[in-house]
């Protein structure tokens, strides 16, 4: 039975799929952390650390020198928790009724960007570690990839979606933008991979900011699937992102302050693409640079250091980039950082989650056939003559 879209009148289901994504977002926190229980010590074995060689300059070096025994590759587990939360959380929603299609197309499309990607971050993690004093696969080379499997996975949520795939949902309208959806989707899975990518570089910074940004681009998906008509996977993505939020939650729990694990490109890279997948899912990819917007200032600090170091030839606009490493060149401890940038990041879900009203499009009633109108015959002795 193929599940209609929830609408106000139907609160009970409105409220079983809040019970439901709260279950989940706690489950998936559940695994992650005895995922951590196992496979940390297994990392620090192996000694999978980081070491001192590729850090941006000697006092960064000097910042960061009692965390060079620090395992990294954390995305090790949270990908597998994140996996097998997210699979029972889609039997759950085929069992209550839902389009099996559509909640296990939208399960494979987000799981062949989080194993695609991680798979990447791991190679790239791999020869970091393997071959000290080199940067891992190529700029170029991981680009290429990235931008290969986030066009692939843009074709099928194209198709996936069908009609509702080629309209760009803004606030208070939305526009025909036909096949452009697959260059669009392409640019924000990669854009948010490498933007997420960039900002894990403290302790508890990705795995807190990136809690909070999937909390709330789960709120706005489940909010346009509650209250509108849905024509996208909207509620899908509310799931998945619910256990992707559970899951860094999860995380966190390892990654605060001092660190016991890093996350790495293996987890950086996948849950970054999957948050730009969810994104085009629901149709909420503005919504996205809302909500995301740590991670939007974090990958401009970059890009305009660079830009304006070349341009300049030498000259820098901040201390460090990414931002982050800005606020501890300054002389901020990376709690206090991590904190304000935690603080960032909720606002920025606060202000999404108020704007998501604005992308609501509330079901249009169906028209109501008009009754033929029935002309009543007088009678010929009520008839009068003037």
């Amino acid at each position: 039975m193929t599940h209609a879209p929830l609408a106000l009148a139907d609160p009970v289901s409105a409220l079983i799929m809040l019970a439901l994504a709260l279950g989940l977002w706690l489950t998936a926190a559940a695994v992650t952390i005895g995922a951590g229980r196992l496979v940390i010590p297994w990392l620090v074995k192996r000694k999978i650390n980081d070491g001192e060689q590729r850090k941006a300059s000697d006092y960064l070096r000097m910042l960061h020198s009692d965390k060079k025994n620090t395992p990294t590759m954390g995305g090790a587990f949270i990908v597998p928790a994140w996996l097998l939360v997210s699979a029972l959380g889609a039997g759950m929603l085929v069992l209550l009724g839902f389009d099996a299609l559509r909640v296990f197309g939208a399960l494979g499309l987000a799981a062949f960007v989080v194993l695609g990607n991680g798979a990447l971050g791991l190679v790239d993690d791999y020869c970091k570690l393997t071959k000290r004093g080199k940067d891992g696969i190529s700029g170029k080379t991981k680009l290429a990839a990235q931008t290969a499997i986030a066009a692939l996975a843009s074709s099928g949520a194209c198709w996936l979606l069908g009609d509702a795939g080629r309209l760009l949902v803004l606030p208070f309208v939305s526009l025909e933008i036909g096949w452009w959806m697959i260059p669009l989707g392409t640019f924000v899975i990669v854009g948010a991979g490498n933007a997420y990518n960039l900002t894990d570089g403290l302790d508890g910074l990705a795995g807190g900011t990136g809690s909070v940004a999937f909390y709330a681009m789960a709120g706005g998906a489940g909010l346009l699937a509650a209250l509108g008509s849905a024509p996208a996977l909207a509620l899908e993505a509310a799931l998945l992102g619910s256990v992707a939020s559970g899951a860094l939650l999860g995380f966190l729990y390892w990654n605060r302050h001092p660190a016991k694990v890093f996350m790495g490109d293996t987890g950086s890279l996948s849950l970054g693409a999957l948050l730009g997948l969810l994104a085009v899912l629901a149709r909420l990819e503005l919504l996205l640079a809302v909500v995301g917007g740590v991670f939007v200032v974090e990958a401009l600090s970059v890009m305009l250091q660079v830009g304006y170091f070349k341009l300049s030839k030498g000259k820098r606009i901040f201390r460090c980039a990414p931002l982050h490493h800005h606020f501890q060149f300054g002389g901020w401890h990376e709690t206090k950082v991590t904190r304000h940038f935690l603080a960032a990041a909720c606002a920025c879900a606060f202000v999404g989650l108020a704007l998501a009203a604005t992308f609501v499009r509330l079901p249009q009633p169906a028209p109501q056939a008009s009754k033929p109108k029935v002309e009543r015959e007088v009678p010929a002795d009520v008839l009068v003559q003037r």
